[in-house]
């Protein structure tokens, strides 16, 4: 009887816990909040922000999953235009388009700006010193460090919830839909400009939940992970498939689909695995560029175009 009583005590209590750690990111936010943003910045929030600007495509995409359209200020002028917006076509009309402009910004009066490491310094320091409070997120490339940002995003606004939903339905798309392959294909992504991508950037994360290996994720590039390559590289490479980014076909005028055209046709290159194979796949721009939740889609597109959809 003891023995059980034990047993039923410790059930109990691992129960709890669990149901503790379940439940403690959908746990409204503690206002004052102060936390340190990319900059090593502190922000301090006396209560919710109910008007919230975003300057950067990331928080673009989050907000409008996470807020009523009425406490969004301001988004970026670039979530409008579809080659590089996944919700070009879901902006509700009464949400104002805004470049970080100091008049433009402080005439919207936003009681929280969103803004990226790549965003201009000196003018969030001037909004800054204007009274409005700046949250700068790092550009991040890996899928834990992109669900990290959007819980953040979503502690700051008292979205906990629904953060937390965004970040649970990514792990669940990729597990019902990613296709597991027994050999895992190489890859490199290669560009009009003559780049690709190495191990720090976005493009190697959907390389890898894709179940593709980067053939030059080792390769030392630039801050951003672009790595110059040289259709010589590329030769004695000879990855598996090679990707290329673009409108992929919806665009006459992208120059990215004419260069798919080149290397499909170039003598030079015939022997290349990924032309013989015909894996030769255009990304579109806006699922190759995201690093908020739509990088699920990404992983998932480019995963079937190399391997096939599951079968039902």
């Amino acid at each position: 009887m003891t023995i059980m009583r034990q047993f039923f005590h410790a059930f109990s209590l691992c129960t709890a816990l669990l149901a503790s750690n379940l439940s403690y990111a959908e746990q409204a936010t503690t206002y004052p909040l102060t936390v340190m943003d990319a900059t090593q910045k502190m922000v301090s929030l006396d209560h919710p922000p109910l008007r919230v600007s975003s300057k950067s495509m990331f928080s673009d995409q989050v907000l409008i999953e996470l807020l009523p359209p009425d406490q969004i200020s301001s988004l970026s002028r670039l979530s409008k235009d579809p080659t590089y917006s996944l919700i070009a076509n879901k902006l509700p009309t009464t949400i104002p388009l805004l470049d970080l402009n100091i008049e433009s910004t402080i005439a919207n009066q936003p009681d929280l700006l969103i803004a990226a490491n790549w965003s201009d310094q000196q003018k969030v320091n001037i909004l800054r010193q204007a009274g409005i409070h700046v949250f700068v997120f790092n550009t991040v490339y890996t899928l834990a460090d992109i669900k990290n940002n959007i819980l953040m995003l979503g502690k700051l606004v008292n979205q906990n919830q629904r953060a937390q939903q965004l970040v649970d339905t990514m792990d669940r798309k990729l597990k019902q839909h990613v296709v597991i392959s027994k050999h895992r294909l190489t890859a490199v992504e290669y560009t009009p400009w003559g780049a690709s991508s190495n191990r720090q950037s976005t493009i190697n994360t959907i390389f890898e939940q894709a179940g593709l290996i980067n053939a030059i994720a080792a390769t030392q590039g630039d801050k951003y992970g672009q790595v110059p390559l040289a259709k010589e590289q590329l030769l004695l490479l000879n990855p598996d498939v090679i990707i290329v980014p673009g409108t992929c076909g919806k665009d006459i005028n992208d120059s990215s689909n004419a260069f798919r055209q080149e290397l499909l046709n170039d003598p030079s290159l015939q022997q290349l695995s990924a032309i013989k194979h015909h894996k030769v796949i255009c990304l579109p721009q806006a699922l190759r560029s995201t690093d908020s939740q739509y990088i699920v889609d990404a992983i998932i597109y480019l995963n079937h175009h190399v391997y096939g959809k599951p079968h039902a």
